[in-house]
């Protein structure tokens, strides 16, 4: 459960919309108090996109995390933790797939891109996670949050592969 903030920026957007938002961010933005966790302003939003919309206020600095708010977890973080994956064999293979399938609900939602998920989820092997390597990096290029990190989950990706 983290709690979110406005930037004089994002205070200074409401005033004048001088930002440019998509409505999406700007109904967001108004949502944000200091005071609401994360969870229930996505309960009130009902937006597949919530998790993207909020790391995007985040990442242009209209929002940032409120003075005592606990660290990020789960899918509201767009950080995957560091792994040290076993010397080859099936934990390196399951943690490849759990990173693949854990950015692609982190930057595209928990129900966008299901497909390719459950390819994801039914790899045997390496050789077959690598064949989808290509979709899950368009996928992850889909988002603007994507975008912005798409090198460095590659590097991840590529370390635990």
């Amino acid at each position: 459960m983290s709690i979110f903030a406005k930037t004089p920026k994002g205070h200074e957007e409401i005033e004048t919309r001088s930002g440019g938002l998509h409505p999406r961010m700007r109904r967001l933005l108004i949502l944000i108090d200091g005071v609401r966790a994360t969870e229930a302003l996505a309960s009130m939003l009902n937006d597949g996109r919530f998790e993207e919309t909020l790391a995007g206020l985040e990442a242009e600095g209209y929002i940032e995390r409120a003075v005592g708010s606990p660290p990020v977890t789960s899918a509201e973080s767009v950080s995957m933790p560091a792994v040290t994956p076993a010397p080859g064999g099936e934990g390196q293979l399951e943690l490849a797939r759990n990173f693949m399938m854990n950015t692609l609900k982190a930057f595209n939602g928990p129900y966008n891109k299901l497909s390719l998920m459950q390819r994801i989820h039914g790899c045997s092997n390496r050789e077959e996670l690598q064949a989808l390597f290509a979709d899950w990096l368009s996928s992850i290029n889909e988002t603007h949050a994507g975008r912005k990190r798409a090198e460095e989950l590659t590097e991840r990706l590529q370390a635990v592969m």
